[in-house]
């Protein structure tokens, strides 16, 4: 058989040259909505898969990901991205701020003798939500890679750890601010809040299971102690720098 994109003969369901599926045929309602969905979603490559996972086996998804087992799972940084994104969408279609964008909002307001303006380079953090998300993660993730250091997980399968909750944090805002167009009540946010940081918690209390319950508890509350004083101190920085 050859291959209809590189010309190589091979046999089998794909191509040993190139990777290219052997069922390419001409273009239909059926192929045309498979390779929408793959290429935006990825879904026959685990999106919904991946959320499932997340919610319900969280350790054993991530450390199948970290372990080399990853074509069922979507890819950690294209996971936060994506619904990182969504989350943002939904909040301007519901005429809500994100968390990110009400914490540097309050921050600034908070710190700033002049006036209550935003720095543009601020500003530009709170509209473009994916891309603080991930300008963010490193951050949060170096926190918790100094305080678990004794897991032996590297800097960067934190930086994965770290993604694909956040990703299934933002999940959790979006649902809380859909239920807020039906239901006006200030307890809504705290809700996703809570519910969002508890998340966090619970995977890495089954993440790092080795470690006693209150210690793990501590390292966690540590974890975001540390995070957030680095990213106060770079917004002071950027306050009073740019």
């Amino acid at each position: 058989m050859n291959c209809k994109n590189c010309g190589h003969t091979f046999e089998g369901n794909f191509c040993s040259n190139c990777g290219q599926k052997t069922s390419v045929g001409r273009i239909n309602l059926k192929s045309f909505s498979n390779e929408l969905a793959e290429g935006i979603f990825q879904i026959n490559r685990g999106f919904f898969f991946t959320i499932k996972e997340l919610f319900t086996r969280p350790e054993v998804s991530i450390q199948e990901y970290l372990d080399g087992k990853r074509k069922s799972h979507f890819k950690p940084i294209a996971y936060v991205l994506l619904l990182s994104t969504v989350y943002f969408l939904i909040s301007k279609l519901a005429d809500q701020g994100t968390l990110i964008a009400n914490f540097f909002v309050g921050f600034t307001s908070y710190n700033s003798s002049k006036s209550i303006e935003m720095s543009p380079v601020i500003a530009w953090f709170t509209e473009n939500y994916a891309y603080t998300t991930l300008f963010l993660l490193p951050i949060f993730s170096l926190s918790s890679f100094l305080l678990f250091y004794k897991h032996k997980k590297n800097y960067l399968e934190h930086v994965v750890l770290n993604a694909y909750i956040t990703g299934q944090q933002a999940i959790i805002y979006s649902v809380f601010i859909l239920l807020s167009i039906f239901i006006n009540h200030q307890i809504l946010e705290l809700l996703s809040e809570l519910i969002s940081v508890g998340y966090n918690y619970w995977v890495y209390k089954r993440f790092f299971h080795k470690e006693s319950g209150i210690k793990n508890l501590i390292l966690t509350t540590l974890t975001y102690i540390y995070y957030i004083l680095i990213v106060s101190g770079l917004l002071l920085l950027i306050l009073y720098l740019v």
